[in-house]
């Protein structure tokens, strides 16, 4: 069996080579690296006669695949080009890790996948391509009950990162600690905004900085949106994935998540990230993070009362130093791709 995983979320870096964004490294990259059967990663190409291959050069593509995995392709042209592949005994999965129904406006994404203002790839096109799918693979409940209707199979496959991703572990000593978030700001859908009401206060009554990590410099502010002080306030550049793990420089972690569908079929990703990288988290308390933290990794609030109480132990190094190993050991111990990969493998072999 040959396995083609197929995207086109690919970023520029500085020195003009391209990697994949952070959807298609968790859902495309990593499977694919850890697949047990001939596969390939890259840009879609396609012909009538082959169906799916994988580019390899301006002119030049790899053909003969079985399974195609695709990942967030919305182009108007491939739900055909899914049936013809179909006829000529190619398998395809479509992948989804996020709610794109329930994109809300404030999010850049609801823009630049909007059918009026995307003719050729919109959120309109990705449901038909969804729709034409052999199989769709989810990343959280959510996800597999919203698709559940649909006459194919919904296949839960959660997200996983790679440990040795993340080689240093935050080193956690005496001395106040630095608050942080890594993430992009014009992707979020009012999340920020949810520390109005005690952020601020936190970080003064206990003489704070906040790192906010991926700042961009067309995007939103997070200190604009969660009304912080600039001063107290740290930013540093977004990177690509394959630097992200040097975006967290700091000791605590959270995840702002605003109370609205497309946060509660999210995954609980940023936090293994956190964990991986030995910063002890609070979040939300969405379904995905109260799912992490009945099994020990991070801890989850909703009100005010309850982020003040959570930042607050955690601003004892000791406290944040055996959080942190045990948030660590667990995530590599249950939710490393080296275990998820047997999930996606038997997938695979039940195609075969």
């Amino acid at each position: 069996m040959r396995v083609a995983f197929l995207t086109k979320e690919f970023t520029q870096t500085n020195n003009l080579t391209f990697v994949p964004g952070g959807c298609a490294y968790y859902r495309a990259l990593l499977p694919q690296q850890m697949c047990m059967y001939d596969s390939e990663f890259g840009l879609p190409a396609w012909t009538g006669e082959r169906g799916f291959g994988v580019k390899t050069g301006p002119n030049t593509a790899n053909f003969g695949f079985d399974v195609v995995v695709l990942k967030l392709l919305m182009d108007r042209w491939i739900p055909h080009q899914i049936q013809v592949a179909q006829s000529l005994g190619q398998k395809i999965i479509v992948d989804v890790d996020d709610y794109y129904e329930g994109l809300h406006e404030d999010n850049h994404a609801f823009k630049v996948t909007s059918a009026e203002i995307n003719k050729v790839s919109n959120r309109e096109h990705y449901k038909k391509i969804i729709e034409a799918a052999d199989i769709v693979t989810v990343t959280t409940p959510f996800l597999q009950k919203h698709y559940e209707s649909q006459e194919r199979p919904i296949v839960l496959l959660r997200n996983a990162i790679r440990p040795s991703q993340f080689p240093t572990q935050r080193k956690h000593r005496s001395g106040l600690p630095v608050l942080g978030w890594a993430g992009a700001m014009a992707w979020r859908s009012n999340d920020a905004e949810t520390a109005h009401p005690w952020l601020q206060e936190f970080l003064e009554e206990h003489d704070l900085l906040f790192h906010h990590a991926g700042h961009m410099p067309d995007a939103p502010v997070f200190a604009e949106k969660a009304q912080v002080d600039p001063e107290r306030m740290v930013l540093s550049p977004m990177k690509p994935i394959n630097e992200y793990a040097s975006m967290l420089n700091f000791d605590i972690g959270l995840v702002f998540l605003s109370d609205i569908p497309f946060n509660q079929a999210k995954s609980a990703l940023k936090g293994l990230e956190y964990a991986a990288a030995g910063i002890p988290f609070v979040a939300y308390a969405t379904d995905e993070y109260k799912w992490l933290a009945d099994q020990g990794i991070g801890r989850v609030a909703t009100t005010p009362e309850e982020w003040k109480r959570h930042l607050t132990e955690l601003l004892d190094h000791k406290v944040r130093r055996r959080e942190a190993a045990v948030n660590r050991s667990l995530v590599i111990k249950s939710h490393s791709i080296d275990i998820r990969a047997e999930e996606w493998n038997r997938l695979f072999t039940s195609l075969v």
